[in-house]
């Protein structure tokens, strides 16, 4: 079991600080509910001063009817907390994290469900490869671009509690609750690059691992840095999640070319769509966090930008069964479907509210589905075909039945590649 003792101050956290008066002994509340600093802290003065006591100040301050329907937990108090002023100073409490608890940690800290879809688009790579790479190499770049992406996905929650706290929709993440401590997801964050790069390395090739490596930077380095300062951040973090098609093609082939190159662009054009109407939504969330998003600084521009990369998607999957990786009727397939996803994109553009946002977000979650569907029925399909090409051409009685020789003069044999010996039989003379 793991003991995490934090420190709380009133200006920390929307924590409202509150007793339970139903308990003889009293016990802290904490919540992560949207409540400001401010707010939190001048609440808990006017109770601390105007009650008796710790538990019958917080009672008479705050309404309790409200606030109880969101407690996320009960924390214990040492006794020595509830004194009259413990609302006003800063005070210890813990956290008892269980062993049998640590791997639910840990999937967190790795943002299981992205870290899911890196994996997913980095196997795409991988299986639409004309290349056939082995069962053991495919093994170690699900596992190596996994834990890649833990790592990432890890120190960014270290670099970001401070924010995710104050955000509706990050505020249950492990740092913010201090479930474990910075030292402890630090340490989760270096060893799963270290074992993701290495395996990535030694059991795939140097040009994945250094993909996998490129992405950790990218991610946790500048992506992670550069939200509280430009919008910039919205295509740095597109490039971030293009790379694991490329691993997965590199993985597969050891080289980059003009397949890899078409589902990167897949992924980074895909992406805008995807998250800006998804931060339109959430804007006031990045807002009060602090964070530089076009859905907040700009809500034209963040339409804008969805409605041109969505459109780009189409002359961009046509063009795709020319790198090699589909059949032609994918083209087809795609325009129905990139049609439809330019359709909500233009709806965006012209009337940003939450329900065409919200529109535009769900279809881009079934989207990537759809799409990489088509391209593997594409892609079955034209190896089918090259196949049976490939064992009609191989057919001892082909050239046979181009050039039969019974109709052509015994020295045809030089020009059509059928032995004499096999058609001897066949061979009658000519008349003298």
């Amino acid at each position: 079991m793991i003991v995490r003792r934090c420190l709380v101050t009133p200006r920390q956290i929307p924590y409202s600080c509150l007793y339970n008066s139903n308990t003889s002994k009293p016990k802290l509340y904490t919540n992560h509910h949207d409540i400001t600093y401010q707010e939190g802290a001048t609440s808990a003065k006017e109770g601390a001063t105007s009650a008796k006591d710790g538990a019958k100040g917080a009672e008479e301050a705050i309404n309790l009817s409200q606030i109880l329907r969101k407690i996320q937990r009960d924390v214990k108090v040492n006794p020595e907390d509830t004194k009259k002023n413990a609302l006003t100073s800063s005070y210890w409490f813990e956290r008892n994290v269980k062993a049998s608890e640590l791997h639910t940690i840990y999937l967190q800290l790795s943002k299981s469900r992205l870290t899911s879809l890196v994996v997913m688009t980095a196997m795409a790579g991988f299986a639409f490869n004309p290349v056939s790479g082995t069962l053991a190499s495919f093994a170690a770049l699900s596992a190596g671009t996994f834990l890649c992406s833990a790592a990432a996905n890890a120190c960014n929650q270290v670099m970001e509690a401070p924010f995710d706290a104050q955000m509706d929709r990050c505020k249950q993440r492990v740092m913010v609750r201090h479930l474990v401590s910075p030292l402890h997801c630090l340490t989760f964050s270096a060893t799963s690059a270290v074992l993701g790069t290495s395996m990535l390395y030694y059991c795939v090739n140097p040009l994945t691992a250094a993909l996998g490596l490129a992405n950790i930077v990218l991610y946790a380095g500048v992506y992670t840095t550069m939200k509280r300062y430009t919008i910039a951040n919205t295509w740095v973090g597109s490039i971030v999640g293009a790379i694991p098609p490329a691993m997965g093609w590199a993985a597969a082939s050891g080289t980059l070319d003009s397949g890899a190159l078409a589902l990167c662009a897949l992924i980074y054009f895909w992406q805008f769509p995807h998250f800006n109407s998804l931060s339109f939504n959430v804007r006031q969330d990045y807002c009060r966090a602090g964070y530089n998003m076009m859905s907040v600084t700009d809500v034209a521009l963040n339409a804008r930008v969805s409605l041109r990369n969505t459109a780009a998607l189409i002359p961009l999957c046509m063009a795709i069964p020319f790198t090699g990786i589909s059949h032609c009727s994918f083209s087809f397939y795609s325009v129905v479907v990139n049609t439809y996803f330019t359709y909500l994109a233009w709806n965006f553009y012209k009337s940003p509210n939450k329900q065409t946002a919200r529109e535009l977000f769900r279809f881009s979650l079934v989207y990537l589905p759809i799409l990489f569907g088509f391209l593997a029925i594409g892609y079955a399909f034209k190896e089918r075909t090259a196949t049976s090409e490939e064992k009609h051409h191989s057919d001892k009685h082909y050239m046979k039945d181009l050039c039969p020789s019974s109709v052509l003069p015994a020295s045809a044999d030089q020009l059509c590649p059928v032995s004499h010996k096999a058609s001897s039989g066949n061979v009658t003379s000519a008349p003298s």
